[in-house]
């Protein structure tokens, strides 16, 4: 079956073996497999395992784990990420047979477009299990967005929602970040929802990225200390810092200032991020820019245990170097 994003919840009973989730807002991909994962759960699947669809990464080796677990193996939940779909059709039709009463295959990818949903690897997902389109609101949708989950946390002031809505600029992430802070107050208003939000005292994944596409240097060396300190956790700061350098490696590339600018309006790039995106494109060059992204993908193999590394100085390093410090084999 063909489900939106939004009415996920209500098609979790009874589980299906098999979820397709396609989006490009990472904060709602994530979202959805959490549905799924505690949907699981309270249906047996008391095992959860991550993989990632990458270099290294067997096809066989996984269906075969799938498809013969251990006489005294619990139920397990598979989620493998696919950043792209490249040879995924020919793979998956292998592997859906495989799925038994005791496996799960969650599937996330970035969005499927027209065309792609119209592919016959796309049909045989949705009839084994589901196909989930997770559609990022944008513009007046995004407000409606931001209403819907103050009110789903007890908090039905429309000045409230246009104080989000403004200060979060289409960032679902810091939305809910913001809702959840907001939750907590023993009374909820326009002034108090504006103090939370222009607070500048706070040290977020998202005030680390402004801090280096600004190139505020100082300010990405306290974020990244206090992040540390708080005990967060690094591989959101990776996620972060590698969509910024994607973005800016394509649109390092543009020359014309329209087609900018049609760059941006494509990616849900809200004004005010223009002004700072367009700032950093000032300060650096696609070859530094392409140098980042590497050192994002070796951060990336160092969060998930396969390489070695301190995450949290590489961290700083590449929101550093994006602010527009140049280091050398130290600092």
């Amino acid at each position: 079956m063909r489900i939106k994003g939004e009415d996920l919840a209500a098609h979790l009973e009874p589980l299906r073996p098999f979820y397709l989730v396609a989006g490009d807002e990472p904060f709602l991909v994530g979202e959805a497999v959490g549905l799924i994962a505690a949907a699981a759960q309270a249906g047996g699947f008391t095992e959860r395992r991550r993989f990632t669809l990458e270099s290294g990464f067997s096809w066989p080796a996984f269906r075969e784990e799938m498809g013969s677990p251990s006489l005294f193996a619990s139920r397990t939940l598979y989620e493998l990420r696919a950043d792209s779909r490249e040879g995924l059709a020919r793979e998956l039709k292998a592997t859906l047979p495989v799925l038994g009463a005791d496996t799960l295959l969650v599937v996330t990818t970035p969005a499927l477009d027209r065309a792609a949903q119209q592919t016959e690897w796309v049909e045989a997902a949705a009839a084994k299990g589901h196909v989930v389109s997770v559609v990022v609101p944008d513009g007046a949708a995004f407000a409606v967005w931001v209403r819907a989950r103050l009110a789903a946390a007890g908090i039905r002031d429309p000045e409230v929602a246009t104080a989000v809505a403004y200060y979060t600029e289409g960032n679902l992430a810091a939305a809910w970040q913001a809702i959840q802070r907001l939750a907590l107050l023993p009374h909820v208003d326009a002034a108090a929802a504006q103090e939370v939000l222009s607070d500048e005292s706070r040290f977020d994944v998202f005030a680390l990225t402004d801090c280096a596409l600004k190139g505020d240097v100082r300010g990405v060396d306290r974020c990244a200390r206090r992040l540390q300190t708080e005990g967060r956790d690094p591989i959101l700061m990776t996620w972060a810092l590698a969509r910024e350098l994607r973005l800016l490696a394509r649109a390092s590339g543009v020359r014309d200032r329209r087609a900018l600018q049609d760059l941006w309006r494509r990616e849900r790039v809200w004004p005010a991020r223009q002004a700072l995106l367009d700032a950093a494109l000032r300060r650096m060059t696609r070859a530094q820019l392409t140098g980042l992204l590497r050192q994002c993908a070796l951060l990336d193999r160092v969060n998930k245990g396969r390489a070695t590394g301190d995450a949290w100085l590489m961290t700083r390093r590449i929101a550093l170097q994006l602010a527009g410090l140049r280091l050398g084999g130290g600092e």
